[in-house]
């Protein structure tokens, strides 16, 4: 039996999403499809726009067989730390034989050697990447244009290889490979499988402009960003881009979203209140420069989104600042990341996936979520104090996202210890 894994935030489910499943289980011949998702919060710095037990039941609705929850400490952080989490997570569970992402250039070959050459790029890498960030470029940018610069021209061995017959692009030539956010995240789940000496085989399915290949005339296909604007503006569900069970499930709980990040202006306002430049520096992503600049400028503080437009410069990218300030209101810091995940959060599950739980032994499974700590306690000790602080961290999110929810619309989430485990009451197709 055959397991497949993605590592996902749906936020919201579209088109893609779904074809990326079926192609998944073609291209691997799974059996199985088990997702990692993002839960309240996701890697823009921002709220999920719909709770994670609704992202879980579409995503069951839709092909996938098991879904778990990426810590947020993990699933809020950069691409390197989000990569890093999911294909730990991956790894622990024991079952999963291949790990299938979306990339702009889909070219697994190209993507393997740059995570090889970044594995260790050497001095000359670092000194080009310094001098173009201290002539005013980002971090990313600047690390993009050292690759281009300094990246082997000749192959390196690469992991076992699936083919697939998606057509890599131009993306793949060194000068735009990590100028793509998909290729950067698929380096980065690369480099992930290295440090982990996992056994997980990757792959990658190409995409082209904002989603995945069109599988027929009629399906079209929008980023998840257009389509959380196309709701914001429009006020309705953009149906063209969603399949048909993500739309039956979304018309049903209408009330439930969209959740937005200045629904916590007031939350944020309060944390930033209250801390001084060192205290944000304990939280990830947050330099001494960037928290006296949030300090100084907290005076015009007035939505999350117009504060994050006024903290943003060309060293600091609108991203890192809402992560970093999401960061200072979740109490997150750097230190959750740098172990891998030893649990498994499973927010759903097919039932005819049931049988690969009893595959796992000595990597916790949270189902009854009042168990949780009892579980952890079978572990290591380091291994135990991690897992609890990134559980804590999730039920803080978790509790900030219901109460946000509950005085905007008025719906009450349930709490995480008595959210019941999403499983699909019909068999699917």
């Amino acid at each position: 039996m055959k397991a497949v894994g993605i590592i996902a935030e749906y936020n919201p489910f579209h088109n893609g999403h779904k074809y990326q499943i079926e192609q998944a289980r073609r291209m691997t011949d799974a059996d199985y499809v088990i997702v990692v998702m993002s839960g309240s919060f996701v890697q823009r710095g921002t709220p999920a726009w719909t709770d994670k037990y609704l992202r879980t039941q579409i995503a069951l609705e839709c092909g996938a067989d098991m879904v778990f929850e990426l810590p947020t400490a993990y699933a809020t952080a950069s691409a390197k730390d989000f990569a890093f989490g999911g294909v730990s997570l991956l790894q622990g569970l024991g079952f999963v034989d291949t790990l299938c992402f979306g990339s702009e250039c889909g070219d697994i070959h190209a993507l393997w050697n740059a995570a090889q050459f970044l594995a260790d790029p050497g001095e000359a890498f670092e000194t080009t990447i310094r001098e173009l960030v201290s002539k005013g470029l980002s971090y990313p940018a600047a690390r993009a244009q050292a690759y281009a610069m300094h990246a082997p021209t000749d192959d390196i061995a690469h992991p076992q290889h699936i083919d697939m017959d998606s057509t890599p692009d131009n993306s793949s030539t060194a000068s735009s490979l990590l100028q793509s956010p998909n290729n950067i995240l698929g380096v980065e789940y690369l480099l992930a499988l290295k440090q982990l000496h996992s056994k997980i085989i990757p792959v990658t399915i190409a995409r082209k402009d904002h989603g995945y290949h069109e599988t027929t005339a009629k399906d079209k296909y929008l980023s998840a960003t257009g389509i959380r604007d196309y709701f914001l503006t429009q006020g309705k569900i953009p149906v063209d881009y969603l399949p048909a069970e993500a739309v039956n499930i979304l018309q049903a709980a209408r009330k439930h979203y969209p959740v937005t990040l200045d629904d916590f202006s007031e939350m944020l306002y309060y944390r930033l209140s209250t801390c001084s430049p060192e205290d944000m520096t304990r939280c990830a992503d947050v330099s001494y420069a960037l928290a006296a600049r949030i300090h100084n400028l907290l005076p015009k503080y007035k939505t999350a989104s117009d504060f994050i437009e006024l903290l943003k410069t060309k060293q600091y990218t609108l991203s890192r600042i809402s992560r970093a300030l999401l960061h200072l209101l979740l109490h997150t810091t750097g230190e959750q990341t740098k172990l891998p995940v030893s649990y498994g959060n499973l927010l759903g599950f097919r039932g005819s996936a049931s049988g690969l739980l009893r595959q796992v032994n000595d990597f916790p499974i949270i189902t009854k979520k009042a168990d949780a700590l009892c579980q952890f306690h079978k572990l290591t000790e380091a291994s135990a104090k991690h897992a609890i602080s990134l559980w804590n961290t999730d039920l803080l999110a978790d509790n900030l996202y219901r109460q946000c929810l509950l005085h905007k619309t008025g719906c009450a989430l349930p709490d995480c210890y008595h959210a019941p485990l999403i499983i699909p009451r019909y068999p699917l197709c």
